[in-house]
Protein backbone atom coordinates (compact mmCIF):
# COMPACT_ATOMS: atom_id res chain seq x y z
CA UNK A 1 0.00 0.00 0.00
CA UNK A 2 1.33 3.58 -0.87
CA UNK A 3 0.96 6.35 1.17
CA UNK A 4 1.39 10.63 1.87
CA UNK A 5 4.16 11.62 4.54
CA UNK A 6 2.87 12.57 7.59
CA UNK A 7 4.40 16.07 8.94
CA UNK A 8 6.56 14.03 11.46
CA UNK A 9 7.96 11.70 8.35
CA UNK A 10 5.68 8.14 8.75
CA UNK A 11 4.11 7.02 5.78
CA UNK A 12 0.12 7.63 6.11
CA UNK A 13 -1.65 4.29 4.68
CA UNK A 14 -4.96 3.89 3.38
CA UNK A 15 -7.42 2.58 5.76
CA UNK A 16 -9.11 -0.79 4.24
CA UNK A 17 -12.04 -1.00 5.90
CA UNK A 18 -14.07 -4.45 6.27
CA UNK A 19 -17.00 -4.01 3.39
CA UNK A 20 -13.80 -3.29 1.04
CA UNK A 21 -11.66 -6.16 2.17
CA UNK A 22 -15.03 -8.95 1.95
CA UNK A 23 -15.64 -7.78 -1.66
CA UNK A 24 -11.87 -8.80 -2.17
CA UNK A 25 -12.49 -11.75 -0.55
CA UNK A 26 -15.65 -12.37 -2.87
CA UNK A 27 -13.54 -11.31 -6.13
CA UNK A 28 -11.04 -14.24 -5.24
CA UNK A 29 -13.48 -16.55 -3.74
CA UNK A 30 -15.15 -16.28 -7.19
CA UNK A 31 -12.11 -17.39 -8.84
CA UNK A 32 -11.87 -20.37 -6.32
CA UNK A 33 -8.64 -18.99 -3.99
CA UNK A 34 -11.40 -18.46 -0.38
CA UNK A 35 -8.92 -21.05 1.06
CA UNK A 36 -5.90 -18.24 0.95
CA UNK A 37 -7.99 -16.02 2.90
CA UNK A 38 -9.23 -18.82 5.88
CA UNK A 39 -6.69 -21.77 4.92
CA UNK A 40 -9.65 -24.49 5.49
CA UNK A 41 -12.95 -23.05 4.06
CA UNK A 42 -15.37 -23.40 7.33
CA UNK A 43 -17.67 -20.79 8.33
CA UNK A 44 -16.26 -20.66 11.36
CA UNK A 45 -13.11 -19.26 9.95
CA UNK A 46 -14.98 -16.86 7.88
CA UNK A 47 -17.02 -15.78 11.41
CA UNK A 48 -13.83 -15.97 12.95
CA UNK A 49 -11.81 -13.80 10.43
CA UNK A 50 -14.43 -10.88 10.48
CA UNK A 51 -14.48 -10.48 14.08
CA UNK A 52 -10.63 -10.35 13.98
CA UNK A 53 -10.82 -7.49 11.59
CA UNK A 54 -13.26 -5.49 13.38
CA UNK A 55 -11.14 -6.18 16.64
CA UNK A 56 -8.39 -4.83 14.92
CA UNK A 57 -9.99 -2.14 13.24
CA UNK A 58 -11.34 -1.21 16.94
CA UNK A 59 -7.71 -1.77 18.65
CA UNK A 60 -6.63 0.91 16.16
CA UNK A 61 -9.10 3.61 16.90
CA UNK A 62 -10.63 2.97 13.68
CA UNK A 63 -14.57 3.50 13.27
CA UNK A 64 -16.14 1.69 10.56
CA UNK A 65 -19.46 2.94 9.79
CA UNK A 66 -20.44 1.19 7.32
CA UNK A 67 -20.23 -2.35 8.73
CA UNK A 68 -22.60 -1.32 11.56
CA UNK A 69 -25.01 -0.08 8.74
CA UNK A 70 -24.51 -3.63 7.44
CA UNK A 71 -25.18 -5.49 10.12
CA UNK A 72 -28.08 -3.52 10.74
CA UNK A 73 -29.12 -3.89 7.13
CA UNK A 74 -29.03 -7.95 7.34
CA UNK A 75 -30.80 -7.80 10.35
CA UNK A 76 -33.54 -5.18 9.83
CA UNK A 77 -33.80 -5.54 6.29
CA UNK A 78 -32.74 -8.91 5.07
CA UNK A 79 -33.66 -10.59 8.20
CA UNK A 80 -30.28 -12.51 7.60
CA UNK A 81 -28.81 -11.39 11.12
CA UNK A 82 -30.00 -14.09 13.98
CA UNK A 83 -28.76 -13.99 17.75
CA UNK A 84 -27.23 -17.52 17.08
CA UNK A 85 -25.06 -15.68 14.38
CA UNK A 86 -25.14 -15.48 10.93
CA UNK A 87 -22.35 -18.04 10.69
CA UNK A 88 -24.58 -20.76 12.11
CA UNK A 89 -27.56 -19.55 10.14
CA UNK A 90 -26.57 -19.37 7.14
CA UNK A 91 -24.44 -23.15 7.47
CA UNK A 92 -27.82 -24.56 8.41
CA UNK A 93 -29.54 -22.72 5.30
CA UNK A 94 -26.82 -24.49 2.82
CA UNK A 95 -27.38 -27.78 4.67
CA UNK A 96 -24.04 -28.19 6.08
CA UNK A 97 -21.80 -26.63 3.01
CA UNK A 98 -19.48 -24.05 4.66
CA UNK A 99 -18.22 -22.90 1.05
CA UNK A 100 -22.40 -21.70 0.09
CA UNK A 101 -22.48 -20.08 3.72
CA UNK A 102 -19.97 -18.21 3.47
CA UNK A 103 -20.70 -17.18 -0.42
CA UNK A 104 -24.18 -16.18 0.79
CA UNK A 105 -22.82 -13.80 3.45
CA UNK A 106 -20.12 -12.62 0.66
CA UNK A 107 -23.45 -12.03 -1.55
CA UNK A 108 -25.07 -9.80 1.06
CA UNK A 109 -21.86 -7.87 1.58
CA UNK A 110 -21.99 -7.36 -2.60
CA UNK A 111 -25.64 -6.57 -2.55
CA UNK A 112 -25.20 -3.77 0.11
CA UNK A 113 -21.96 -2.00 -0.96
CA UNK A 114 -24.27 -2.23 -4.75
CA UNK A 115 -27.09 -0.53 -2.82
CA UNK A 116 -24.86 1.87 -1.02
CA UNK A 117 -23.44 2.82 -4.19
CA UNK A 118 -26.55 3.48 -5.98
CA UNK A 119 -27.93 5.65 -2.80
CA UNK A 120 -24.34 7.59 -3.34
CA UNK A 121 -25.35 8.26 -6.70
CA UNK A 122 -28.73 9.39 -6.14
CA UNK A 123 -30.43 5.99 -7.64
Amino acid sequence: MSGENTADGQVSRRQVYLLDYLMRVRQDSLRGRLAMYLGDIDINRMVAFTDGYRACQSANGIEDEEYGLFRDWLRDVKLEFPTEGWGAKYLRDCEGDHERAIQKFLDFVAEFVALREREKQGG
